[in-house]
C-alpha cells in the first residue's frame, strides 16, 4: 500500500513538472528583445527602440525585473516620439554635424566591442576599485546625441562602480531640455541628476559646478556628445588607483559627423602637446614612450590633456586647485590643468583599453557679448601667465600676430592671476623649462628672433616642406604634425632656418636645398627672404623669385616634389604658402 501511495506521488510530481515547464516555455516565447541593436532606421517613431511585445504573466522575480523594464522602455520610447515631435530644433548646421541622421538611430544602440584581445582579457577587482562619478555640462545640445550619451553611460559602466552622473545645463533655451527631458532621465535611472544653471556660466565653471556636487570617488568630465565604449571606465579607475597624483583619459575615437558611426581602429602613436599660441595639437609619440611599453594598448604619458574625457581623483582635483575659475567660458582649462598636474609632481597619461567616440563637430558654441576668438585667447594668456615663466612671451607674440592689440586684463583680473601663482608656489612647482625638457620633450623652442614658425604648407596641394637626407627638400606625405624634419623658421634677419642652418638654392637647378647660414650682420647683403601674400621669394639680381612646388626633371630626385625658385606668377597657386605659426614681438616685454 505505502509502495503503490508513493508511485502515485510520484506520477504527479512528474505530470505537475512537465505541464510547469510547457507554460514556462509559452511564456518565454512570446518575449520579445527590449531594444534593437540594428542602427538604421526608417522613421522617427522607431528612432530609439524597438516596440515591446505584450507582457507576460507570471510572478517569478525574473520575469518581473524584465516586465519593469519593458514597462520603462515603453515610457521612454513613447516621451522620446513626443520629445522629436512636439519640440522644434534648430538646423543641422547650428549643431555642426549631421544630427537629422542621429534621430534615425536608436538611442540606444550597440556599438562594435573593437577592443583587442589584451583589452578584454584583463581582470579587474572591482571591489579594490574607486567609485566614479560623470560630470557632463550642455548647452543648447541636440537631443538624439545627448540621450545616446547618457544611455552609453548608464548602459555599460559597471553599476557597482558608478555613483552617478551629473548633467549640469548651462542655462540652455531649447525647450527639449527643459521638463520632459527631465522625466526621461527620471525614468531612465534615479542616479541621474540634472543642475540647471539660472544664467550662463560655460562648461568651465559648470564642469566646477558639477565636481562640487559628486559622490564618487573619481570624477569624469566628458563631453555630452561623446559616446563611452564597453569596458571604458574599469582601466580608468585601476590606473587612478595606481598611484594618487595622477590624471588619466580615455583614447578618444572619432564618431563621424555625417554618419554618426564610431571609427575604432588600432592605437595610433600620437600624443597631445600644444603650439605656441596654445592651440592643441598632436605629436608623434616619442621611440623612448614604447621602450618602457610591452605593447601599444599599455597606458603612456602625455603632455597635455585631449580634454574632452578627463578622469581625476576628487580629492586629488581638490588638492591642487581644480580649474582656474578665473578661465572664461570655454578653452584653456586642458592647458592650465595638464601644466599644474605635471609640473607640482603629478602625470598624465593616455590610458588605450578605454575607448570613447566623440563627434569632433565644428565649434558652434556660444560665448555671451564676446567673440569665440578673444575669449579663447584671452584665457590662453591667463594659462601662459600663470605656468610659462619666460615662454609666455612666444604666446604673447603668437596670440599678437592673431589679433592686435591681444586681449588685456583688468585689475581684478591681474590680481586672480597672482593668486593661482602663489598656488603654484604653495605647491612647489617645477619651471616650464623643466616641463620642456623632461615632460614635453619633441616640443620646438623658435628663438625670438623668428616672425614665422613650424610647418610651411602649399596653399594648393596641402603638403609641406621636408627636408631629405641629402639636403634637398621635398615634402612630407602628412601635415599637422610639429616635427623636427618638417619645422622651419623665418626670422627678422631675413634668414630662412631649419635648425641651425638656413635655406639656400643649386645655382645649377634653382632647386631648394639646406646650407650654412650666413652671420645676421652678413644676411642684409646675402640672401634674404620674404613671406608676402602668401608668396615666399628671395631677390635674385634687380627680381623676386618665387618658391614654387614642382615635379623634378632634373637627376636629383627625378619624379619627386620639391621646391625650385621660378619667376613670380601671381596665377600659379603651387606658390602660394603659408607657416604653421607667426610671432609679432611689439610691445611683448612690456
Amino acid at each position: 500500500m505505502r509502495a503503490r501511495t508513493l508511485m502515485t506521488w510520484s506520477l504527479l510530481t512528474t505530470l505537475c513538472f512537465l505541464f510547469t515547464t510547457v507554460v514556462l516555455l509559452g511564456t518565454l516565447s512570446t518575449m520579445g528583445p527590449v531594444g534593437s541593436n540594428d542602427e538604421h532606421h526608417l522613421n522617427v517613431r522607431d528612432a530609439a527602440f524597438s516596440e515591446p511585445q505584450e507582457e507576460p504573466v507570471t510572478r517569478n522575480p525574473e520575469n518581473m525585473q524584465v516586465t519593469l523594464d519593458i514597462k520603462k522602455s515603453q515610457a521612454l520610447a513613447s516621451l522620446l516620439q513626443t520629445m522629436l515631435k512636439t519640440h522644434e530644433r534648430p538646423s543641422d548646421d547650428y549643431f555642426g554635424y549631421n544630427v537629422t541622421r542621429s534621430d534615425e538611430i536608436s538611442v540606444t544602440r550597440e556599438v562594435p566591442d573593437a577592443r583587442s584581445t589584451e583589452c578584454k582579457s584583463r581582470i579587474f577587482n572591482y571591489s579594490s576599485l574607486p567609485t566614479l562619478s560623470i560630470v557632463t555640462p550642455f548647452h543648447n545640445e541636440a537631443l538624439t546625441p545627448f540621450l545616446r550619451h547618457v544611455h552609453a553611460i548608464v548602459s555599460r559602466t559597471p553599476p557597482q562602480l558608478l555613483m552617478d552622473v551629473i548633467l549640469v545645463d548651462d542655462n540652455s533655451t531649447f525647450s527639449y531640455l527643459g521638463e520632459d527631458l527631465q522625466e526621461y532621465f527620471r525614468i531612465l535611472d534615479n542616479r541621474i541628476r540634472i543642475i540647471r544653471n539660472k544664467e550662463r556660466k560655460g562648461l568651465i565653471l559648470s564642469r566646477l559646478q558639477g565636481a562640487e556636487e559628486a559622490r564618487g570617488d573619481v570624477v569624469v568630465f566628458l563631453d555630452a556628445h561623446m559616446e563611452v565604449c564597453e569596458g571604458w571606465a574599469e582601466p580608468l579607475l585601476e590606473k587612478i588607483n595606481s598611484q594618487p597624483a595622477i590624471v588619466v583619459q580615455a583614447d578618444v575615437s572619432p564618431i563621424d559627423d555625417q554618419t554618426i558611426r564610431l571609427s575604432i581602429g588600432e592605437p595610433i602613436g600620437i600624443r597631445g602637446g600644444f603650439s605656441w599660441e596654445l592651440s592643441y595639437i598632436w605629436f608623434p609619440l616619442p621611440k623612448y614612450v614604447d621602450q618602457f611599453r610591452h605593447s601599444v594598448w599599455e597606458p603612456f604619458p602625455t603632455p597635455v590633456l585631449q580634454g574632452s574625457c578627463i578622469a581625476i581623483r576628487k580629492s586629488y582635483f581638490d588638492a591642487i586647485g581644480q580649474f582656474d575659475p578665473g578661465l572664461e567660458i570655454w578653452g584653456g582649462e586642458h592647458f592650465d590643468l595638464s601644466f599644474n598636474v605635471w609640473m607640482t609632481g603629478g602625470r598624465i597619461e593616455t590610458v588605450p583599453c578605454s575607448r570613447i567616440g566623440h563627434v569632433y563637430k565644428r565649434n558652434k558654441y556660444t560665448f555671451g557679448s564676446n567673440s569665440a576668438a578673444s575669449t579663447i585667447l584671452k584665457n590662453n594668456l591667463r594659462v601662459a601667465e600663470v605656468w610659462m615663466d619666460e615662454y609666455k612671451h612666444f604666446v604673447r607674440a603668437a596670440i599678437s600676430r592673431i589679433r592686435y592689440p591681444p586681449p588685456v586684463f583688468t585689475e581684478a583680473e591681474w590680481r586672480s592671476i597672482q593668486e593661482r601663482k602663489r598656488l603654484r608656489q604653495e605647491r612647489s612647482s617645477k619651471s616650464f623649462s623643466w616641463f620642456l625638457d623632461s615632460v614635453h620633450t619633441e616640443q620646438i623652442v623658435p628663438s625670438k628672433d623668428d616672425v614665422s614658425f613650424g610647418e610651411i604648407k602649399n596653399s594648393e596641394s596641402g603638403l609641406c616642406w621636408f627636408v631629405f637626407e641629402d639636403g634637398y627638400i621635398g615634402f612630407a606625405g602628412h601635415c599637422g604634425f610639429i616635427l623636427k624634419e618638417t619645422c622651419f623658421s623665418l626670422d627678422k634677419y631675413g634668414r630662412l632656418k631649419y635648425r641651425d642652418r638656413c635655406v639656400g638654392y643649386d645655382e645649377s637647378t634653382f632647386l631648394l636645398m639646406i646650407e650654412d647660414c650666413p652671420s645676421k650682420s652678413e644676411s642684409t647683403i646675402s640672401m634674404t627672404w620674404v613671406h608676402k601674400d602668401t608668396n615666399l621669394m628671395t631677390a635674385f639680381h634687380s627680381e623676386y623669385i618665387c618658391a614654387t612646388q614642382v615635379r623634378s626633371r632634373f637627376p636629383i630626385h627625378t619624379g619627386q616634389e620639391v621646391v625650385q625658385l621660378q619667376t613670380c606668377d601671381k596665377h600659379n597657386q603651387y606658390q602660394r604658402w603659408s607657416f604653421m605659426h607667426g610671432f609679432l614681438w611689439q610691445n611683448v616685454f612690456e
